[in-house]
């Protein structure tokens, strides 16, 4: 019996060659590229590592007394009158940027895009007071208050509804 043995002609080995060195210089090239984005700027995707921190660190750091906490006690009324009032509320195309896009520009898990007439209408028809709750409450495959969570205030994720509706209607 005659076993065939692959044949390692010169044009197949250069072509061998070229398509590994090809693979390498592109994982090479787009490799960094991909870490600096997120690494430098973090906005390219809400997992990124400094998206990911920013939601998971804790919002308060709790003090009992007789600890320092950062200054002791006389550092407290200091701190609280140097601190900036509330910010604006920002306008909910930003709001929509930041979490809602996840799910809403893609349409993942049944979210209806702004724009989608059709996947709109039947919502719009329950009336903006029930698309405010289930924004803020959650609302079958959605979670209370969507990816925003506790970053974003209840005018914020009324307005973002508010916006997806008009441009839905």
């Amino acid at each position: 019996m005659h076993s065939a043995k692959p044949q390692h002609t010169p044009s197949r080995t250069v072509s061998t060659v070229l398509v590994s060195a090809f693979l390498a210089l592109g994982i090479a090239w787009t490799a960094p590229a991909v870490a600096a984005s997120d690494a430098a700027s973090g906005q390219y995707s809400i997992n990124s590592p400094i998206k990911v921190e920013e939601r998971t660190s804790p919002s308060a750091k709790v003090c009992v007394e007789g600890d320092t906490c950062g200054g002791g006690a006389a550092a407290a009324p200091a701190a609280a009158a140097a601190e900036p009032a509330a910010p604006a509320t920002r306008d909910p195309q930003t709001v929509f940027n930041t979490g809602c896009a996840a799910c809403h520009a893609s349409g993942a898990a049944g979210a209806p895009k702004p724009g989608d007439k059709a996947a709109w209408a039947p919502r719009i028809a329950e009336g903006k007071d029930t698309l405010h709750q289930h924004a803020l409450h959650g609302f079958k495959g959605m979670p209370a208050r969507g990816l925003c969570g506790s970053g974003c205030t209840d005018e914020e994720i009324m307005g973002v509804v508010d916006w997806m509706v008009s441009q839905s209607e």
